[in-house]
């Protein structure tokens, strides 16, 4: 099992390109662990009939050893029908204090109704499931400024048995990683890598 730093003390000028992988990696984990971390809500991008649509999602766990990220979406989200028409997807992180940017690219592989999501879903808060209790699908029009739930659940005036309902609608996106394009940005000058595990490759760009 790959060992995950608890904190982050590398020096990036004078660091192996496997330090920096594995670096950019533990960032990964932590930000997948600790919701304040900087790489725990990572821009997604997916093709959409050929634009581009991005958003934002909440990363949810990363597995270094088989370059693995994950996030939760509700299976009636439009980024779900797009990513079941074309798998391609990227998501960006930037730690705006450590200046380091990861440009991650890879293939969705969607979950539900199995082993992963039940496991997720049965650790998700109630809080968490009123995402997946509206009536109406995600990116719906309506007429008014609403949330399109129920006061009742608004409140979180629901129990735990009754959020069950919502499970139908819960879905994983598992990004199998591909690439990584590695940035620290610097005033004396920036360093750039890129990780590519399709063809086992390591090596350094200019920035």
């Amino acid at each position: 099992m790959t060992k995950i730093a608890e904190q982050i003390n590398i020096n990036y000028i004078d660091s192996t390109l496997a330090e920096l992988e594995q670096d950019a990696w533990d960032r990964l984990f932590i930000g997948a662990t600790k919701s304040r971390d900087s790489f725990h809500t990572p821009s997604v991008a997916t093709i959409n009939q050929g634009d581009v649509s991005i958003r934002t999602v909440v990363l949810r766990k990363a597995i270094p050893s088989t370059k693995e990220l994950r996030f939760h979406t509700d299976i009636r989200s439009r980024k779900w029908a797009e990513l079941e028409q074309n798998n391609s997807i990227s998501a960006l992180f930037y730690d705006a204090s450590a200046r380091i940017q990861l440009r991650v690219k890879g293939k969705a592989i969607l979950h539900v109704n199995n082993e992963i999501t039940s496991e997720a879903w049965q650790k998700t808060t109630l809080s968490s499931r009123k995402c997946y209790l509206t009536a109406f699908s995600p990116s719906s029009f309506t007429e008014s400024s609403t949330s399109g739930l129920s006061e009742d659940i608004e409140q979180e005036n629901f129990t735990l048995l009754e959020s069950e309902v919502g499970q139908k609608n819960f879905g994983i996106v598992s990004i199998k990683v591909e690439s990584i394009d590695w940035l620290w940005l610097n005033h004396a000058g920036h360093r750039r890598a890129f990780f590519d595990y399709q063809n086992d490759s390591y090596q350094w760009m200019i920035p």
